[in-house]
């Protein structure tokens, strides 16, 4: 299941929507839950790779409980960078829904900092 996650995770980088079609279930569900958005393939595959700009990407984190896979990715361009956490439940080697969860990356907030806790996880 690794091999496909990263393979899927390829095709969104490359922006390839001809192949990304290959990896969803017709009626496959998708939600974004940050901002409350919820597409069909259809509509995912056109959010996806109509984005403006060249993307790349590297999973940093993968696992599989029964039927759901969860991977942990960094995309970023030139100008930004995110980290997306995606609960992805597979059926017949197809994803049949996937929730994401976005997140900038950046600098921890002021207050954080004023108050020297934490410290760089790299």
């Amino acid at each position: 299941m690794e091999k496909l996650i990263k393979q899927y995770w390829n095709c969104i980088v490359r922006q390839d929507k001809e192949e990304l079609r290959k990896y969803f279930h017709e009626d496959a569900c998708i939600r974004w839950h940050n901002t409350n958005e919820q597409f069909n393939v259809e509509e995912f595959i056109r959010a996806n790779c109509e984005y403006p700009g060249s993307w790349d990407g590297a999973v940093e984190r993968i696992e599989q409980i029964g039927n759901t896979v969860i991977s942990v990715v960094r995309v970023w361009t030139k100008e930004m960078s995110f980290h997306v956490t995606s609960f992805i439940s597979i059926e017949e080697r197809k994803i049949k829904t996937l929730d994401e969860y976005w997140g900038d990356d950046g600098e921890p907030p002021r207050w954080r900092k004023d108050k020297h806790i934490g410290g760089p996880i790299h």
